[in-house]
């Protein structure tokens, strides 16, 4: 099982309780880029643009939860985030 199967298992085990709409779903993902932007934010405005360890940590975590709606809009639209990765690549590449 690779990282995408483990993670997309993940996610469905740690929503099991709550069958979150679409909605909720696209709404939690776009919460979750404002707060990777922040983060980016911060990173020009409190550390003179120099990547520290603990900023990169800072957004890296934040990338998990937009990932965590992500892997959750696309089982709701019963796709992986293989298909999608697959399906950008063939619309570039156009």
């Amino acid at each position: 099982m690779d990282i995408l199967e483990k993670f997309t298992k993940f996610q469905k085990s740690t929503e099991i309780k709550n069958e979150f709409s679409l909605q909720y779903m696209a709404i939690g993902l776009g919460g979750e880029v404002g707060e990777v932007l922040n983060e980016i934010k911060k990173l020009e405005r409190d550390d003179n643009n120099v990547l520290s360890n603990a900023r990169r940590e800072k957004i890296i975590t934040e990338l998990g939860d937009v990932m965590w709606y992500l892997t959750g809009i696309c089982n709701r639209l019963n796709c992986s985030i293989e298909d999608v990765l697959k399906n950008n690549i063939e619309k570039l590449t156009k």
